[in-house]
């Protein structure tokens, strides 16, 4: 059920991301740009957790756990969109 939610997740927030510089009408600034690059990161993240991929050492099931992810996905989409919108 997590890789699911991880995959559902990740795919809201790519079609979330594909049409936000569009819905704008302008280009992104440096620090939009950096936040972005993250969050697509933590997005490719979800989806490599979505996906079904098992790793093997003990530090990459850490990175890739929903329980990292989720929150810190949340809180870079928020970040962005906080930065996009002000």
């Amino acid at each position: 059920m997590t890789r699911l939610m991880s995959l559902l997740l990740g795919a809201s927030l790519a079609l979330a991301l594909l049409f936000v510089p569009a819905a704008r009408g302008r280009a992104l600034t440096a620090a939009e740009h950096g936040l972005m690059t993250l969050l697509l990161l933590a997005i490719c993240a979800l989806f490599v957790h979505g996906s079904g991929l098992r790793m093997q050492t003990r530090a990459l099931r850490w990175l890739f756990s929903p329980w990292l992810l989720w929150p810190l996905t949340g809180l870079l989409a928020a970040a962005f969109w906080r930065q996009a919108a002000g």
